[in-house]
């Protein structure tokens, strides 16, 4: 199969019919697909092609149903951040009820920026250091400076444009993700129906304890809904609930189908020592052109990931000042950050901070939208003490995450590189350590 023309052909074809559905002008003009686009992107990122791998280096042959239990976890984590941008943040609150929520809320923001600020960082040096690689040009100076001269770029679209111009970047590499997406999923389909042989990996066995730790932080790949939160200069309260509860469809769809689908090619891929570039040569017993369009894929998803992250944090900035700075400058300042700290500071070295703090910042929420049920009185019927069971459930959850869950090791030949598994972009790839 590998070796037909014509499977290759189909798989080029439905990857172009998608990519020309996406882009039709009906589409891109609809506000609530608009709207989606970035949370859509903050969720997704790479995590199509980690999540899988991830898994079964954790799980081994059930990583189907640990995915499908992390998308219900995020999905629910999804409703509390739905409950806030109706309620907590709603102008309909009288003022000395929002003062309870004000401190919390403002110093939560302020944790979830600086976590933003180092995501699009690393994001982008993903970015970078994978098409560097991929060039054969090994060299941390051009690294940075490339990954400097697409953050210049981001902000200054962001600065012009504002959130409508972001968007535009995000629709465009977005929907190439997307369309890769549509391709790899037909191909797996395929694969998979002729795949007769048992699922063994080589893997490590990990103690039922550490599991649920990693799988802990695990959870926080599938982050990046939240950012709907921060799109109120643009969008209403309802079509950023809607747009994000589309974008957990979409996304939750494609977790669970592409795990499950992946298994039987990384039986072929040591889970010992997992990187970005063997899963993607895995893909080659698929389809001969798997492995090219899933690289493109790689580059755009980290791209659209970096710019949903610069809306969220410019949006966050933005709020945080009480439109003091707006989302255009807040944008600038998102930026800059993220493009000091590629000069200045270990990126692999600070990315489970982010991770954490990303944790941090939906227990913070979490903690909101059961305050503000107990005062609206929480025994006033069953929709309300079940809200409030879930508050806490998940808060308890998110809790152990902060404090327990434990980031992923890669072990190279010359050097050494933590990289947290906490977050959508955690993926392996032959980096050396800044």
């Amino acid at each position: 199969m590998a070796t037909d023309w014509l499977f290759n052909a189909l798989l080029i074809l439905v990857a172009i019919v998608v990519f020309v559905f996406l882009v039709l002008p009906r589409l891109r003009r609809n506000e609530l697909w608009q709207a989606t686009l970035t949370p859509l992107s903050s969720i997704i990122g790479s995590g199509f092609l980690v999540m899988a791998p991830l898994l079964a280096s954790i799980v081994g042959t059930v990583a189907t149903y640990a995915v499908i239990g992390i998308v219900l976890v995020a999905y629910a984590l999804g409703y509390v951040m739905r409950y806030n941008i109706r309620n907590v943040e709603s102008p309909g609150l009288d003022s000395e009820a929002h003062k309870v929520f004000q401190v919390p809320e403002y110093l939560g923001n302020l944790v979830l920026v600086v976590a933003y600020v180092i995501a699009v960082a690393f994001y982008l040096s993903l970015l970078s250091d994978f098409l560097l690689n991929f060039l054969g040009v090994n060299n941390i100076f051009l690294e940075r400076i490339l990954t400097s001269v697409i953050i210049i770029f981001i902000a200054i679209v962001g600065a012009m444009r504002g959130l409508t111009g972001l968007e535009r970047l995000e629709s465009y590499s977005m929907t190439i993700q997307l369309s890769v997406v549509a391709a790899l999923i037909l191909g797996l389909c395929l694969f998979s129906f002729n795949y007769d042989q048992e699922l063994v990996f080589a893997r490590e066995d990990f103690p039922l304890i550490v599991q649920i730790q990693m799988l802990a932080g695990v959870l926080l790949v599938v982050q990046g809904f939240e950012t709907s939160r921060f799109l109120g200069d643009k969008y209403s309260h309802e079509v950023r609930v809607k747009s994000m509860k589309i974008a957990q469809w979409i996304s939750g769809a494609i977790y669970i189908v592409s795990v499950f689908l992946l298994l039987p090619v990384l039986t072929n891929v040591d889970l010992f020592d997992v990187e970005l570039s063997s899963i993607i040569s895995a893909m080659a017993p698929v389809a001969v052109v798997l492995p090219a369009l899933l690289m493109l894929a790689a580059l755009m998803s980290q791209f659209s990931a970096a710019v949903a992250d610069t809306s969220g944090g410019g949006g966050l900035l933005r709020e945080n000042s009480q439109d003091v700075l707006s989302s255009k400058v807040g944008y600038v300042v998102v930026s800059i950050s993220a493009a000091m700290l590629v000069w200045t500071v270990d990126l692999f070295g600070i990315i489970a901070l982010a991770s954490k703090a990303f944790a941090a910042y939906y227990f913070v929420q979490t903690v909101l939208a059961s305050i503000h049920n107990t005062r609206e009185g929480m025994f006033r019927s069953l929709a309300a003490i079940g809200r409030q069971i879930l508050f806490v459930f998940l808060a308890l959850i998110l809790g152990f995450v902060v404090i327990f869950s434990i980031p992923a090791e890669e072990e190279e030949t010359e050097h050494r590189v933590e990289i947290s598994v906490e977050t959508e972009s955690r993926i392996s790839t032959p980096f050396v350590e800044h």
